[in-house]
């Protein structure tokens, strides 16, 4: 977002009020001192607001903003405030910002139900911007390369992220008499679910992969090497997950939970997960089953899907760049 706004000639000063608590007080202040001493009502403030108790942060920050009468725009990345709302911390944001502040949603549902519980009568206050608006399809070639049927996933690997709970649809699967193939990738912090991966990954005899932290040119062989990308996530600040908009730019089909945006970006509703294991696994045995019948249509289904939430993203930029640099 900030090579966004340069690149289209906004005059950036940046504050950055982000990592430990201590940091984030210090980065508050030194943003407030600086809106104090040099704000102007012809300023524009874009902040990213953080999905728990540093909301409470943003209070005296943007309450100073309309006291100088400088429209501010809050661009929201997770689903906390709307999966525990009413929280009494983002009232207090949206009650301290009054009609200077405005609000980014990730999706029309995210829009709404944010809007319904913290903007009541001001809907006009809150816009939608996908994060599908940096990422387009990038795929060329639809053809599925001759190898097993594999099965992905790819985030920071926690409990809420549901890694444990696809070893065990796994198990279903290979216990069905599915010899498929399993990779999974991203950096895991959790002593416990570093521990079941490792059993996985000796006990299925190659069948089970785990890669680790991935990026660049390994995340592009990530998705080069699997056919369906899994995400059973229950992450409460689940909203938008980059990694499903990766996937179908990169003809990968997605079978996700319905949390956070997921509705709004999943290819059909019918690849919303149940979060029961046997029929997760007709679910998933189906979704192969119908691709498998023809890879490469499928595939360009995907990259297609991927490039129609673009065009919409881009719609969404469209309007709203020019109203934060007006």
């Amino acid at each position: 977002m900030l090579e966004e706004l340069t690149a289209r000639g906004g005059a950036i000063l940046l504050h950055d009020i982000g990592g430990t608590a201590g940091t984030k007080v210090r980065g508050v202040l030194r943003a407030m001192l600086a809106i104090l001493t040099g704000g102007k009502q012809r300023d524009r403030a874009y902040l990213s607001v953080p999905g728990q108790a540093g909301v409470w942060l943003f209070v005296p920050l943007v309450l100073l903003m309309r006291l100088r009468g400088i429209v501010h725009v809050i661009h929201h990345h997770s689903f906390r405030p709307i999966n525990l709302g009413p929280a009494r911390n983002m009232r207090m944001l949206v009650a301290a910002g009054g009609a200077f502040q405005r609000h980014v949603l990730l999706s029309t549902n995210m829009k709404d139900r944010f809007a319904g519980l913290y903007l009541a009568g001001h809907d006009y206050r809150a816009i939608t911007l996908s994060n599908a608006y940096l990422f387009g399809p990038r795929l060329t070639n639809t053809l599925r390369p001759s190898r097993p049927i594999t099965l992905g996933h790819m985030s920071v690997l926690t409990p809420e992220k549901g890694v444990a709970y696809l070893l065990d649809v796994f198990a279903v699967l290979t216990a069905r008499g599915h010899e498929w193939r399993l990779v999974i990738a991203g950096p895991c912090a959790d002593p416990l679910l570093h521990d079941a991966l490792t059993a996985a990954v000796a006990g299925y005899c190659g069948r089970v992969e785990y890669r680790g932290a991935i990026d660049g040119d390994e995340k592009e062989r990530f998705f080069a090497d699997v056919d369906l990308f899994v995400l059973p996530t229950t992450l409460i600040d689940e909203a938008e997950p980059l990694v499903m908009l990766e996937a179908y730019g990169r003809g990968i089909d997605v079978v996700a939970n319905d949390t956070g945006c997921i509705r709004d970006r999943i290819r059909t509703r019918a690849h919303l997960l149940t979060r029961d294991r046997k029929a997760d696994a007709t679910l998933i045995e189906a979704v192969i089953g119908a691709a498998a019948r023809d890879w490469t249509t499928n595939r360009q289904a995907c990259v297609d899907h991927a490039g129609a939430i673009k065009v919409l993203a881009d719609a969404e930029a469209a309007a709203f760049f020019p109203q934060l640099l007006a």
